[in-house]
């Protein structure tokens, strides 16, 4: 009997050091099948594999980083920030696990931390691509686009085939108003293998921005080969159709957009603007009615239907529109200017004079609007400073101004 115990207690002893022997190979084996599973997007069975790696070995740096990195492809960032800790614990050196931790911190919103570490990495890897990169997206996301735009240029300077880059600094450039670099940008994109419908998309707003429309339509036309349910390429080719005064074609794409999502109110409002200029005001503001109806302050909707009952000879409800407007942004330049010549239309050319002296104010190179006070003043028995106006309606090369001077302003 002592013997059998004897012999039992020796292949415990045996058993427990293969255990100690298998545990480093047992342990690499669960990371592998981890990494293989996450590779195929399988991030929960991946967690489960990382998590016996660890027990078997709880000192392992690429342990802790693999499940943080599954975790963070779950949404589950605050669970990953505690893994890349602990990796950084293990190896305060990589940095890799700065830059994933940072992610996760700027996907939480915590941006100073995710601050800290992008800029630990570049500390440890001057040279690191990646990092600059990643710390543009966090200076973008602030709206700091100039200085992320520093970021993007480092980060091409060490990795020139990183296309993402040359996407998010193209943006960064668009919402910094420099519309050609941001062309620039996507033309990079687009020279690639890797071009889709978004960045032919993009390119053409941007074309349309600095007003190569035929630039715009051409790449917005390609857009719709990739993405043909794209309610936004719709209407914006259709904006640019109708700036190339191609207003028919316009309307199609409106109606296909609005097909798309029938409370698309922008199409509606776009579409107004089409109708307009064929001439068709009660169709517009049908449309404005529409757009107003999902949207009430949907500004430029007021103002085109402004415009469009003022062009139907109903200037009291354009007057009304054109104070919504105003009511909405009391910025809005061209309102005050329409609702001054509807005021005026109406004989109001009392009420039109501080609407004009407006417009002045903040264009005072506006000829037309020196000659429409002019006329406004006369009607207010004004004559010296209507005179004035014309003047200086005719010295920015108003021609109308010219006899409006002879005949009431002889001297001038």
């Amino acid at each position: 009997m002592k013997k059998v115990i004897y012999i039992l207690i020796i292949l415990i002893l045996l058993a427990g050091t293969v255990f100690i022997i298998l545990r480093p190979r047992l342990a690499v084996k669960n990371y592998n099948e981890g990494i293989a599973l996450s590779d195929s997007s399988l991030y929960e069975q991946a967690v489960e594999k990382f998590t016996r790696a660890i027990r078997f070995n709880k000192k392992v740096d690429k342990f802790y980083h693999a499940r943080a990195l599954a975790l963070a492809s779950q949404a589950k960032d605050s669970a990953a920030i505690v893994d890349f800790d602990r990796a950084i614990e293990i190896n305060p050196e990589i940095p890799d696990f700065y830059i994933d931790r940072g992610i996760s911190f700027r996907k939480l919103t915590d941006y100073q931390k995710a601050m800290v570490d992008f800029d630990k990495a570049i500390a440890l890897n001057d040279s690191c691509a990646r990092a600059y990169y990643q710390r543009g997206l966090l200076k973008a996301a602030q709206h700091q686009y100039n200085e992320a735009i520093l970021d993007y240029n480092r980060s091409i300077e060490l990795d020139g085939h990183n296309l993402e880059a040359f996407q998010t600094r193209g943006e960064a450039r668009a919402f910094s108003d420099d519309f050609a670099g941001a062309i620039e940008d996507y033309d990079k994109m687009i020279e690639s293998s890797e071009a889709s419908g978004y960045a032919y998309k993009q390119r053409g707003i941007f074309k349309f921005q600095i007003q190569d429309y035929p630039g715009a339509e051409k790449d917005l036309t390609e857009a719709l080969l990739h993405e043909k349910d794209d309610k936004e390429i719709y209407y914006q080719l259709g904006w640019t159709k109708s700036n190339l005064d191609k207003n028919d074609e316009a309307l199609d794409l409106y109606n296909k957009a609005l097909k798309l999502d029938p409370n698309y109110d922008v199409a509606y409002g776009l579409r107004g603007g089409s109708h307009i200029k064929l001439g068709n005001y009660k169709q517009a503001i049908n449309d404005f009615n529409k757009a107003i109806s999902i949207n009430d302050k949907y500004t430029r909707a007021y103002f085109g239907r402004g415009i469009a009952k003022a062009l139907s000879k109903d200037y009291r409800g354009s007057i009304a529109d054109f104070n919504k407007v105003i009511e909405l942004d009391n910025n809005y330049a061209q309102a005050y200017y329409n609702r001054a010549v509807s005021k005026a239309i109406l004989g109001d050319h009392q009420g039109a004079l501080p609407d004009y002296d407006y417009i002045i104010l903040k264009d005072p190179k506006n000829p037309e609007a020196y000659y429409n006070r002019g006329i406004s003043r006369m009607n207010v028995h004004d004559t010296e400073g209507a005179c004035e106006d014309f003047q200086k309606a005719v010295e920015l090369n108003f021609q109308p101004a010219e006899a409006m001077l002879k005949m009431y302003c002889p001297k001038k």
